[in-house]
């Protein structure tokens, strides 16, 4: 699944994301919705951190020393070849931090909700000691 859809998923699960505190019953109902709703989301980052350990193997295993630098250091220019190898994993480090960047905020995204569906729960909760 692609990251348009995950995001479409979130949205999907962030509209079912609500309580009404109208009767005790409705309400254990709703808070097992809610729980099966912060299944769901957990599943989805569970997902998203599969995709960021591959980009960060891919990034990993991309990362050969050049041709460059090794005639440099054949020729016994050690500190320029390190400085090639330097410069290489420093470009390779900023394409998988972009790589990352929006598997990350999908995956914030995912802790607020998680977030807010603790919130509601409490609430029902309140409720129900109250009205039981």
């Amino acid at each position: 699944m692609n990251l348009a859809e995950k995001q479409a998923q979130i949205n999907q699960l962030k509209q079912l994301l609500s309580l009404k505190l109208d009767n005790p019953p409705s309400v254990k109902l709703q808070i097992k919705q809610i729980n099966l709703i912060q299944k769901q989301l957990k599943a989805i980052k569970k997902e998203l951190n599969l995709m960021i350990k591959q980009i960060n193997q891919q990034a990993t295993q991309s990362t050969p020393d050049s041709i460059i630098s090794v005639g440099l250091d054949l020729f016994g220019k050690r500190k320029l070849a390190g400085s090639v190898r330097s410069h290489t994993r420093k470009n390779i480090q900023v394409e998988k931090i972009n790589l990352r960047q929006p598997y990350l905020e999908l995956k914030d995204q995912i802790d607020q909700l998680i977030l807010a569906g603790d919130q509601l729960k409490l609430k029902g909760a309140e409720y129900l000691l109250e009205n039981s």
